[in-house]
């Protein structure tokens, strides 16, 4: 088996964008990963964010093709409906929805709970 030989296809300004182009091309049998510039991996643990953004890698053999499809994913919105002949599959799109809908419809619990458990605690304690 032949290691990974990694080329830098594309530059992303945020790491959500970085996460998102990479599991497109996953989705796509592209092995592909997004490092961080410079100390980005440190302000990304302190701050949440980093404003060196992120570079993303793929296979040398694979550059080509995750190319093209960096290339749809990143047209204006305008602009892909020429871009036909690559497709990007939709489901990928319809699990990262679900996803932030369960993660929200969870965090709203948690601040319900946050909010009427103190409440009731005080009336029977206190």
């Amino acid at each position: 088996m032949e290691g990974m030989k990694p080329v830098k296809i594309f530059s992303c300004a945020d790491r959500v964008d970085a996460d998102m182009i990479t599991e497109t091309l996953n989705d796509r049998g592209i092995p592909a990963y997004s490092e961080s510039k410079g100390s980005g991996d440190y302000m990304n643990i302190y701050m949440g964010t980093s404003m060196f953004g992120n570079d993303i890698y793929v296979n040398e053999k694979d550059e080509d093709r995750a190319k093209e499809i960096v290339a749809v994913l990143t047209m204006p919105s305008d602009a892909n409906s020429d871009a036909a002949d690559i497709e990007i599959p939709a489901r990928s799109l319809d699990r990262r929805i679900r996803v932030v809908r369960i993660i929200s419809l969870l965090a709203a619990v948690l601040m319900v709970i946050g909010a009427v458990v103190p409440s009731v605690v005080n009336i029977f304690f206190g």
